[in-house]
């Protein structure tokens, strides 16, 4: 568990050092152009990471341009030129029942990734406690230790509120902030859903993404986000909202390309046995449950699977469970008092 507490500045200033002590290679060159459209958008709606970027900047001793493309802009040219094509998996679901709202997740991502993915306890000046879930912005052969830095995926903050994303399969870019910034903006900002519903209202969105959002109270959210439009899911009549990597809602599922980019994909089967395994739990969920879901599936867990999450939010039981050479590890977590 890394630990931070501290103003923005003090943030930009551990992750600089965090990245220097990994010799991270800083971007050297930016393209102006999208660079200025972001910093107009983050200026209006996020400026704290501007602040935190630029003190990176001055503590690495590199111009801010650089430092500010590569971490707010350069993933939209990515993205825009097709860079990163490949098949994401991942699933995620809450389930309201009763004064109980429970959230199981699994991060599946490139094997490697077990090696450093980091889990941090983040307390910044004027805002929620949370812990942040990072695969540490790594994909397929670019691991290495100088590319490493903080990309939050799953947050949980210290009022019960949950929020993590799926890989969508929907091409579309704008700018806007990314998604990891909308993670942030979220658990630092955000104590309910409703609250969490009203920042995608407001803010533009970088790159397609899907968010579920969870609360202590048990309003649960999807969030499908293709960057121009964004469509809202609630969840069933049981107080169930599973999401994996297709669209489910109606007016973006024409433009989801899961099946003709993967045709083999499993996120249907994922999204099958989600469903087919929580309703063999109703009525009575228990926390328990979410153990056998995510760790003893044959679908929802498998080769690709990084962490997996087990939140209880109302009563703030947190544990997350990963893979070691000596097969699988759960911790705890919680909020100090």
């Amino acid at each position: 568990m890394i630990k931070f507490a501290g103003t923005h500045v003090d943030y930009g200033e551990f992750y600089a050092d965090a990245m220097q002590k990994n010799g991270h290679e800083f971007y050297r060159h930016i393209n102006s152009e999208t660079l200025h459209h972001q910093l107009r958008i983050y200026r209006k709606f996020y400026p704290e990471i501007i602040t935190e970027l630029e003190a990176v900047a001055r503590a690495v001793g590199l111009p801010s341009e650089f430092v500010l493309y590569e971490d707010i802009a350069a993933s939209i040219d990515h993205w825009r030129d097709r860079l990163r094509p490949q098949n994401h998996g991942c699933t995620i679901f809450a389930i309201h029942e009763g004064e109980n709202t429970f959230v199981g997740r699994n991060y599946d991502w490139i094997p490697a990734a077990r090696e450093f993915y980091g889990t941090y306890q983040v307390d910044l000046k004027g805002a929620n406690r949370y812990f942040g879930f990072s695969d540490e912005s790594v994909w397929y052969r670019h691991t290495g230790k100088r590319l490493r830095k903080p990309y939050f995926v799953d947050a949980v903050n210290d009022k019960g509120l949950y929020i993590g994303l799926t890989f969508s399969n929907i091409d579309a870019w704008k700018y806007g902030l990314l998604p990891t910034h909308f993670i942030r903006y979220i658990a630092e900002k955000c104590a309910t859903t409703r609250q969490a519903l009203n920042v995608f209202a407001k803010m533009p969105g970088a790159i397609p993404k899907n968010f579920l959002i969870a609360d202590a109270k048990g309003d649960l959210a999807v969030v499908e986000h293709a960057t121009r439009r964004y469509a809202i899911l609630r969840p069933n009549r049981e107080g169930v909202l599973i999401h994996t990597n297709h669209c489910l809602s109606p007016e973006l599922i024409k433009y989801d390309r899961v099946r003709a980019r993967h045709p083999g994909t499993d996120t249907f089967l994922r999204y099958a046995e989600t469903e087919f395994l929580v309703n063999q739990q109703l009525p009575g969920f228990q926390f328990t449950d979410l153990w056998r879901i995510l760790r003893q599936s044959h679908y929802i867990y498998n080769d690709d699977t990084i962490w997996s999450l087990a939140l209880e939010l109302n009563s703030r039981r947190f544990n997350i469970y990963h893979d070691t050479a000596m097969g699988q590890k759960q911790q705890k977590f919680g909020f100090d008092s």
